[in-house]
């Protein structure tokens, strides 16, 4: 009880310290004319003279994103809006032009841990000596986790707290309604919702 109160603990006081400061954006592309004073990037094993972020042009951009490993990537397109959340990537998460996040929302490109008992058994205890030593999950053992890259493409709206996972493709266009939870892909131009989300209905051409 007493290690899981102090990860708790660890978890709720480092989103109290990213609510208030930036982090290192050294490791985020961005062009003048885009905003990030909200963005919070958190590399657990960096690369050196790498760029995790890349950003396209006009726009706005809040959130902590946060790379496990030293591999990731985050590509943000241009007139693109996101109003915070967590985005958590080892592989590659994609997202492109005049696309909205509304707030609340998550998008993970990895399953966290394995499924298997055996393979995460040591989870929890690599976690808290990352903790002991200030080298939060360096001991991690990545190798065991599912990945699959996550796009979100052009002009697609993202409801507020919803959860977006591993492998999954939102369509251009696409409306994901709020509290949704999308493990499938979503074709273009739908309009999908629900815990798993499924479809609503196709937007049709007069309200494109």
């Amino acid at each position: 009880m007493k290690l899981i109160k102090k990860i708790f603990k660890y978890i709720f006081d480092n989103n109290k310290r990213t609510a208030s400061i930036n982090t290192d954006l050294s490791y985020v592309f961005c062009p003048d004319s885009s905003n990030i004073s909200g963005l919070n990037i958190s590399v657990r094993n960096p690369t050196e003279e790498r760029k995790y972020i890349e950003i396209g042009e006009n726009s706005q951009i809040s959130g902590n994103f946060i790379f496990e490993i030293e591999q990731g990537k985050i590509t943000i397109g241009s007139r693109t809006f996101i109003g915070g959340g967590m985005f958590i990537c080892i592989d590659e998460i994609q997202i492109g032009n005049d696309v909205m996040f509304s707030w609340g929302c998550t998008v993970a490109d990895n399953n966290s841990h394995s499924h298997i008992w055996s393979e995460r058994k040591n989870d929890v205890l690599d976690w808290k000596k990352g903790l002991d030593e200030n080298k939060i999950g360096f001991y991690k053992d990545w190798s065991n986790v599912k990945k699959g890259k996550v796009t979100i493409k052009d002009k697609a709206w993202i409801g507020f707290n919803c959860i977006i996972l591993k492998g999954v493709t939102v369509g251009e266009g696409a409306i994901i309604g709020a509290g949704s939870v999308v493990t499938k892909d979503v074709p273009d131009w739908t309009i999908v919702a629900g815990n798993p989300a499924k479809i609503i209905r196709e937007i049709p051409e007069d309200e494109r």
